[in-house]
């Protein structure tokens, strides 16, 4: 269990995390960069900012059962999106070390949120 001064903070990262997150997509909408991964990006993205907000707020969303498939599909799809990243050259590379650490806590919090939030969920649930 997190202790309120922790969760505070988990709640206020969630926050900013999303409004930063709902803000890009609004930018790339207005830029028109939008391709055929933009709707695979806005469901990861989501998937993530759920598991964040479920940590944070220490509520079940959805079944248990989901979160741990979905934490790995999300950060196997990210690190497989950072392939072109780190090829597209040094500018890219530098927006990407600035953003993967403001992202970490988010995957930390999916991470704990799925494995080691055990009295969040029911326990009827773990039995199939």
């Amino acid at each position: 269990m997190i202790r309120p001064v922790i969760r505070k903070g988990w709640t206020a990262y969630a926050a900013a995390l999303t409004a930063l997150i709902v803000l890009g997509e609004a930018a790339n909408l207005a830029q028109g960069a939008v391709d055929i991964r933009t709707p695979a990006n806005w469901v990861l993205s989501a998937v993530l900012l759920l598991a964040t907000w479920g940590y944070a707020l220490r509520r079940p969303i959805g079944a248990r059962r989901y979160w741990g498939p979905a934490f790995w599909v999300v950060l196997v799809a990210t690190l497989v999106a950072l392939w072109p990243v780190l090829m597209a050259g040094p500018a890219a590379i530098v927006v990407a070390a600035f953003l993967l650490p403001l992202t970490a806590p988010a995957f930390y919090a999916a991470y704990r949120y799925a494995y080691r939030s055990p009295d969040l969920w029911p326990a009827t649930e773990d039995t199939p």
